[in-house]
């Protein structure tokens, strides 16, 4: 028993040294945080109705000759269930790292913590390193929930396990690497949200637009095209993993040559990780506290109030005042001259990287709404300043339409500028009929803008913060336009089977189902807009502090 207790005891001060006392800390209270419960439960949800959906959309329900179609073509369902879920754990683990990592060093500097931390023997190396292992470990014990369904669905066929232990550890890597992206950028941005936001503008770039504009430069014959391929493989976690995925296999033993290993691919991000993580490890010990985040204010010259109180205020905010929407502009018209280049002059493996960019457009617009309305109210609360609000004469409806007018005047030209790019998608890449992509684009913009304006303001009167508050806005939208009333709910899967596997006009029956779900979504996010909007006002002042 004693020499159990000293073993013991050396391995843990041991992992104290590697470590730090830090990602100790964490993990002791992580299994005390009910937010990481509600992520595991989430997680299994969302895991199971995409499970579902994707075997909807390839078995279809049948009432007769259902054993003979399971046996004939399990290898076939088992693939694309396995590379679906492969990929939703994916995106998920670099969502959750992201958004969980870019809030960990502000609240600590919030709190005060930080400031007690600096002035103790553990080092900021110890700090970082500790917040980003403590919640390396959290995704790594989601990812280890996917595994049960993976070994179920590799007794059907068709799937190695080379791809299953690929697709585990690229989403770490992948993971990792969002985590020391977001603490990086925390320590220039005082709030979450433009962390992340940061992140995502990255993103955008890095791995979509640079792809782009390299598959534009080989098809132009300026660029090697096997030593390209082979480094943008290297260095694209997205990239990776699609080449790591069972269905390009054949297709990829008849490639121009290029090389491509998932180990390696794994030690590069690794190696950029690490090198990422010295900026804020030296940054933190050097700026000391308070004056990361110092900033000077200019001083303007009173003058007499014109308008609505709430918009004045608003519009006096530093958030987004000044600030990306002519960048917005710029980046839409050189994404939308490009698409026309493209589909000028056929280049066909630009399209992905283009429906790529639409869609982070589009996404990264939302955020900037999301965060403007719920931050309007919860920076108040932050501020101290709500309760002072509440006391004038303002009404309800004053100080609600005037938080959503700012909001969407704030975002207005980003809000146009991605509507801008997905017209010009669905014009020149999209092959069903215009005048249909024209009204899907409408309805989409119009009821999602809304949702999202009307989401953004209950979730800011009910929660505390604004990093909750737009994840819980984003969140809600993702599932309604995406799961409920979007391509991964399981009635649609199911739909499109019957479509393509009964004959008849298939071209007009899908055009008419994606046009009837995109209705269907839109009917979803106005109806439900106005009763947040509505449940929003009258429990505005229920939660005051």
């Amino acid at each position: 028993m004693q020499t159990a207790a000293v073993v013991s005891s050396l391995w843990h001060d041991s992992l104290l040294r590697l470590t730090g006392p830090v990602f100790d800390k964490e993990s002791r209270q992580a299994s005390r945080r009910a937010r990481n419960y509600a992520v595991r439960a989430g997680y299994i949800v969302l895991l199971s109705v995409l499970t579902l959906s994707a075997w909807c959309s390839v078995v279809g329900i049948q009432n007769r000759g259902t054993a003979t179609f399971g046996v004939s073509r399990g290898s076939q369902v088992g693939t694309f269930v396995t590379v679906r879920i492969v990929w939703f754990q994916f995106v998920a683990a670099q969502l959750i790292a992201a958004v969980t990592l870019g809030s960990s060093l502000s609240d600590e500097m919030r709190s005060g913590r930080l400031s007690v931390l600096m002035t103790t023997p553990i080092t900021s190396a110890h700090v970082i390193v500790g917040q980003l292992l403590s919640v390396l470990l959290q995704i790594a014990l989601l990812l280890a929930m996917s595994l049960p369904a993976l070994a179920v669905l590799r007794m059907l066929g068709g799937v190695p396990w080379d791809f299953v232990l690929a697709g585990f550890c690229v989403s770490l890597v992948a993971a990792m690497f969002a985590g020391a992206l977001s603490l990086l950028l925390s320590t220039y941005h005082r709030h979450c949200y433009q962390a992340i936001l940061g992140g995502a503008i990255f993103y955008l770039i890095a791995f979509v637009g640079l792809p782009a504009v390299a598959t534009v430069l080989i098809s132009a014959g300026k660029l090697n095209e096997p030593l390209t391929v082979s480094v943008l493989d290297l260095t694209n976690p997205f990239r990776a993993l699609y080449r790591s995925s069972p269905q390009i296999w054949q297709a990829r033993s008849s490639g121009p040559g290029a090389y491509f290993s998932w180990p390696l691919h794994c030690f590069f991000m690794t190696a950029v990780t690490v090198a990422l993580l010295c900026i804020p490890i030296l940054r933190v010990r050097r700026e000391r506290l308070g004056t990361l985040f110092v900033t000077r204010r200019k001083t303007r010259a009173p003058r007499f109030l014109r308008g609505s109180p709430i918009l004045w205020k608003e519009n006096r905010e530093r958030a987004f005042r000044g600030s990306g929407g002519t960048g917005f502009a710029v980046a839409a018209l050189v994404v939308c001259v490009l698409t026309v280049v493209a589909a000028m002059t056929a280049v066909r493996d630009c399209e992905i990287y283009v429906y790529y960019t639409a869609w982070g457009f589009w996404m990264v617009s939302l955020v900037r709404v999301a965060i403007s309305a719920a931050g309007a109210i919860t920076r108040e609360k932050e501020s101290g300043a709500w309760p002072v609000l509440l006391t004038t004469p303002l009404d309800d409806g004053q100080i609600m339409r005037g938080k959503a007018f700012a909001a969407l005047r704030r975002n207005a030209v980003p809000v146009l500028s991605a509507c801008a790019v997905q017209m010009c998608l669905l014009l020149c890449v999209s092959s069903s009929p215009k005048a249909m992509s024209v009204g899907y684009c409408l309805l989409s913009v119009t009821g999602s803008v809304f949702f999202v304006l009307a989401a953004g303001l209950y979730f800011g009167v009910r929660l505390r913060t604004t990093t909750a508050a737009s994840a819980a806005t984003i969140g809600a939208y993702l599932c309604l336009n995406y799961i409920i009333g979007g391509r991964f709910n399981p009635l649609f899967g199911w739909m499109m089977w019957k479509i393509v596997h009964h004959g008849g006009a298939r071209g007009a029956a899908v055009y008419l189902l994606a046009f009837g779900m995109g209705t269907t979504a839109f009917v979803l996010d106005t109806g439900l807009g106005f009763f947040l909007v509505r449940r929003a006002q009258q429990i505005l002042r229920h939660r005051v502090f």
